[in-house]
């Protein structure tokens, strides 16, 4: 069951849609005429123009543009996945603090495998997550991940599996890209658990009894069991539909959710750090004892 390297000399230019997307963004660094030891970093026109100013940061911060930083993690999938499960694959990518910040989300709809409960079968596919900031607000980080393509509903199941590189001038791509291949291993132990959780019958009460112990205000808690109810309607009164509430408040805004509007562009990050406060949830003592 294994993914094995295999390369492929039909795999199509740019198969992840970089080229032209929200995170192509030209770039360049220039000294602060006042500050020896800061630069700033500029997004630019075509011609090399500044557009914007995107932070400051020392002089020893490497920029690493958005496309820069995809595109070699690029190399390494498509070596690392035969060529009919890259061509299908679909990448997204958002961006916040005016673009300072980026984050890619691949997703594989051939690298698949079905969660069956009594009352209802999904599968469930590789994710590769990437994301980095040229402003010093974030380290670069990836991993592997999962999806579920009944409800698109993203998950992250422990920060053990996250690769994380501060961007310092000592920062190496390549021992980076080597640790995220690493890393797909864990989807296939991910998969199985999942599978655990739907065999695992719960109640009302068991759902509530973990919600209640979550560090989220009632009112979110109120929500969060509402959506249980939903889940549980469609997949069965078990503890992977409870998990699957938890996906569907980190992975949409539409149940209740919203995001607030702000002058600042920060949804993207948003809902990444859900999917965090998620993967915290399912290790909470609470939720461990009825996966026991």
């Amino acid at each position: 069951m294994n993914i094995i390297n295999f390369e492929s000399n039909e795999t199509p230019v740019d198969p992840f849609k970089l080229e032209g997307s929200v995170v192509d963004i030209p770039m360049k660094e220039e000294k602060l005429e006042h500050f020896w030891d800061k630069k700033g970093i500029y997004k630019v026109d075509v011609e090399g123009n500044i557009v914007q100013g995107l932070g400051i940061v020392g002089q020893s911060y490497p920029l690493s543009t958005h496309k820069d930083f995809f595109s070699q993690q690029h190399e390494m999938l498509i070596n690392k996945f035969p060529n009919e499960h890259i061509k299908d694959a679909h990448a997204h990518y958002r961006t916040s603090r005016d673009g300072a910040w980026a984050l890619q989300d691949i997703r594989f709809p051939n690298i698949k495998f079905p969660i069956e409960s009594r009352k209802h079968t999904t599968e469930v596919g590789l994710r590769n997550v990437s994301w980095h900031s040229v402003d010093g607000s974030a380290s670069n980080n990836a991993l592997f991940g999962a999806i579920d393509f009944f409800c698109t509903n993203g998950m992250i199941t422990g920060e053990y599996e996250l690769v994380k590189k501060k961007n310092t001038k000592h920062f190496d791509m390549r021992r980076f890209i080597d640790e995220i291949e690493k890393s797909v291993e864990e989807f296939y132990t991910t998969v199985r658990k999942y599978q655990m959780w739907a065999n695992r019958d719960i109640t009302f009460e068991n759902a509530k009894s973990v919600v209640e112990s979550l560090p989220v205000a009632d009112r979110s808690k109120e929500k969060l069991l509402n959506i249980y109810s939903q889940e549980a309607t469609t997949r069965g009164s078990n503890l992977w539909a409870l998990y699957s509430s938890f996906t569907n408040y980190s992975s949409h805004t539409d149940n209740g959710f919203a995001i607030r509007r702000t002058a600042s562009d920060h949804e993207a990050q948003t809902m990444l750090k859900r999917e965090f406060e998620v993967a915290s949830w399912v290790e909470n003592e609470e939720f461990v004892r009825l996966a026991a």
